[in-house]
């Protein structure tokens, strides 16, 4: 997270080591101000700051004793009890959960995150490799077993001569920032993944590199997974070799206007954002700075009103969390940095992906020292901070079904501009390229689609908007920035080329591909000229003898009923089923595994089945449904489930299926200090597993302040295990699925969904609907197993 010490007077470097003696149980305060001045102050004490400055608060934790200090010194204040309660308690170790962070299966731990590293470039040699950039506080000072190498993921094709362009991503700087590491992680698992199979991933590694610092802190990351809100590195040298506020803040430790910026650090040592005692005074940025410094030219002058040439390459990001936003240069300087303009447009392509607010970085505090503006400030380089989220401990549910997926697509879209990162967002991105059939004979005539798209912004400057497509290009496979590349144009479907978004069209003769996989690039441009982003898509022309086909009908395994929607996945090719259960799917022809996944029921397979060229096979999917131990869908009224408080009722909002929602405040918006709850009735688990919760939310809150959270007791609610799930500031209809393994077995069931607001500002609220607490195990799949007879078994065979 971004935040500064703002050392305007003798109070902000008050912090010393006898006040370090006093507990270091903390706390969420809110205080009341819209003085840029005092927000200063705050940030350079406390760093991590939450700030409205149109509702005129400031939310930040800090030790319970601060509490007294702030008010004595004038400021208005009081304790959020609800997020304090949740920073305090942090959960213990899930019932199914062998390692990693307690509470939280979906974070990899440090040990965790190196051992998959590891994994990764030996499952991948020609594809990925560790670097190992430099060591941690720990290891370089204290030795032996202690600290750890700071190591970098490099990716690309190994076989494909450079140079590339390069994308470089860090995270975890501040170590208590649990979801950024794991995004990197799982950023590397999806190229590494895909290549060879989704065109984008392939093209983007064999012709960029990407260079991923996953644990940029690990010795304070290691404190973190303690549950500790532990931000810096652990240097014993500052504050006391065992304060819990030891060590320096890595980001306020880069050479760049270091301690230049009035406020915009703390030379306290016991201050969140304590720089150091002199730039890259810490192992950490000195291994890290050295490495950035290898990988981008120098391409801006030494003024800071220099610009970098519009042809640069590369971009950085600083992945960062909480308070959902994208962050450009400069963070020291009110001034415009002299790129303002393509920072900012690819600033907002991006936000349009992970939907946070998008400025420049000085926006809210000034700052010094900071990675984004020294690799612009020295580069050139398009840097950016992203803050994910809205807590530094966010649950598995929120990281999973928002966090993780909208933030992939921005570094994604990161990977596929970094040839051009001033110049390819300014132009239309290319998108979904399909060519129909996906598995075309010799013979066949492919159609190639792609959707060329200009206004995927989340907004756009003054004097910048959305322009209309004027064309598009198909080349078949040589990139279009590579010589020999041969545009072949396409149409757009409905005729003329007139809006900002267009499905575009070509034919391609399959006798013109040469055999095997080939990638066909497609690149859009606009009424203003601009070229924007390349995507692929895969064309192979296989010899009919080479295929074969998997056919059959997706049944529930007690009634026989079709089960329609499925997704049947064979080899790597995906086929749903059809209303009557029915599916068929054209394969490469070898020994290949069937699995088949649908909501509502448990996940089947079937290995090794055997499919020769030319041939038909049958697979026959029975599938045991879920018990249902809770549900409503409110179309049929309230049911079972309770509510508690003025507020949950049943609505017919605009959008949701069939006609009904539940919703907190169905009189309208909702109201200021609210804590609603809807609870289910009290059911059993007993001799199940694979406890989950689903629904639909659309979560219209004011972000950071007002918020849904699910719950889930197994003592019929006499102790609550808070936040499985949480949600603001999202008004958009989402799936959601919690797995719940603490549920299993238990005989006292009961969720329930939670709405709590603030003081301030208010709006429509939150919508549920289709809930489902479903379970699995053997009790379950005991009351289906089918009468004797049957003609076809779980298995699938006949």
């Amino acid at each position: 997270m971004r935040m500064t010490c703002l050392g305007l007077s003798i109070l902000c470097g008050l912090t010393s080591f006898a006040i370090q003696a006093k507990s270091d149980a903390r706390e969420v305060l809110r205080v009341h101000t819209t003085e840029r001045a005092e927000i200063q102050r705050l940030a350079g004490r406390y760093g991590h700051l939450m700030v409205s400055p149109e509702k005129g608060i400031v939310v930040f934790d800090a030790p319970a004793w601060e509490r007294d200090r702030l008010r004595a010194e004038g400021f208005d204040l009081e304790v959020d009890a609800l997020a304090t309660e949740a920073l305090q308690n942090q959960p213990a170790m899930l019932p199914s959960q062998k390692a990693g962070i307690p509470g939280y299966t979906c974070y990899r731990t440090v040990t965790e995150t190196y051992a998959r590293i590891d994994q990764l470039a030996a499952q991948h040699p020609d594809l990925a490799s560790i670097i190992d950039i430099g060591d941690s506080w720990e290891k370089s000072a204290l030795g032996g077993s202690n600290g750890a190498d700071v190591r970098v993921l490099k990716i690309t094709n190994s076989a494909v001569a450079g140079p590339k362009p390069i994308l470089f991503v860090m995270t975890a700087i501040h170590a208590r920032e649990y979801t950024t590491a794991e995004l990197n992680l799982r950023f590397a698992e999806y190229l590494l993944d895909r290549y060879g199979s989704d065109a984008d991933a392939t093209w983007v590694l064999d012709h960029h590199e990407v260079h991923l610092l996953i644990q940029s802190n690990p010795d304070g990351r290691r404190k973190a997974e303690t549950g500790l809100s532990w931000r810096k590195n652990t240097n014993q040298g500052y504050c006391g070799t065992t304060s819990n506020t030891r060590g320096a803040d890595l980001n306020r430790n880069w050479p760049f206007k270091w301690g230049q910026v009035a406020g915009g650090s703390s030379g306290s040592p016991c201050a969140e954002t304590y720089r150091g005692p002199s730039s890259a005074s810490e192992p950490e940025t000195t291994a890290t700075l050295d490495y950035v410094r290898s990988l981008f030219a120098d391409r801006r002058g030494p003024g800071d009103t220099d610009a970098a040439p519009l042809d640069t390459s590369g971009i950085f990001l600083d992945i960062h969390s909480y308070s959902p936003s994208v962050l450009w240069p400069w963070g020291w300087s009110e001034n415009a940095a002299p790129n303002a303009l393509g920072l900012e447009h690819l600033a907002r392509r991006f936000a349009w992906f992970n939907g946070y607010d998008a400025y420049q970085s000085v926006g809210l505090y000034a700052t010094d020292g900071t990675t984004d503006d020294t690799v612009y400030g020295e580069l050139g380089v398009p840097a950016y901070t992203f803050e994910m989220g809205t807590a530094f401990f966010e649950s598995c549910a929120s990281f999973e079904s928002s966090i993780y997926p909208d933030n992939l697509q921005a570094l994604l879209y990161a990977a596929r501009t970094v040839r051009a990162p001033y110049q390819l967002p300014m132009g239309p991105e290319a998108r979904q390229v399909q060519t129909l059939p996906d598995m075309p004979v010799t013979g066949d005539s492919i159609t190639l689609t792609a959707i060329i798209d200009d206004s995927r912004s989340s907004t756009y400057q003054v004097g910048v908007g959305a322009q209309n497509i004027a064309s598009a290009n198909a080349y078949v496979g040589t990139p279009p920035w590579q010589a020999g590349a041969s545009p072949m144009a396409m149409q757009a479907s409905d005729g003329s080329f007139n809006a900002t978004a267009e499905t575009v069209q070509a034919s391609v003769n399959t006798a013109t591909l040469p055999p095997g996989k080939t990638l066909v690039y497609v690149q859009g441009q606009d009424a203003s000229g601009a070229l924007g982003a390349v995507s692929a898509g895969f064309v192979q022309v296989f010899d009919p003898s080479s295929l074969a086909t998997v056919q059959g009908s997706v049944r529930h395994i007690a009634s026989n009923d079709p089960v329609s929607g499925a997704t049947i996945t064979v080899a790597a090719r995906t086929a749903q089923s059809a209303v009557d259960g029915s599916f068929s799917r054209r394969i490469e022809a070898g020994t290949v595994d069937v699995s088949v996944t649908a909501p509502g029921y448990e996940p089947w397979s079937q290995t090794n089945v055997v499919a020769a060229g030319g041939q038909t096979i049958s697979v026959q999917p029975r599938l045991y449904a879920y018990c249902s131990l809770a549900e409503s869908d409110a179309e049929s009224g309230a049911g079972a489930w309770t509510t508690v408080g003025s507020g949950w009722a049943i609505v017919q909002p605009n959008a949701v299926t069939p006609t009904r929602a539940w919703n907190e405040s169905p009189a309208g918006t909702y109201g200021n200090n609210a804590n609603l709850q809807l609870v289910s009735p009290m059911v059993s688990a007993s001799g199940m597993d694979q406890v989950s919760l689903s629904f639909r939310s659309w979560c219209d809150t004011e972000a950071g302040y007002d918020y849904g959270h699910v719950d889930v007791s197994t003592n019929n609610g006499g102790s609550w295990t808070q936040d499985v799930f949480t949600c603001n500031g999202d008004p958009q209809w989402r799936d959601v699925r919690i797995d719940l393994p603490q549920l299993a077995g238990a005989t006292q069931v009961k969720v329930r969904f939670r709405f709590t607001s603030d003081s301030s500002e208010v709006d429509d609220g939150w919508y549920v609907d289709d809930i489902r607490l479903l379970a699995g195990g053997q009790a379950c799949r005991d009351a289906q197993i089918p009468a004797a007879g049957a003609e076809v078994f779980a298995d699938g065979f006949e």
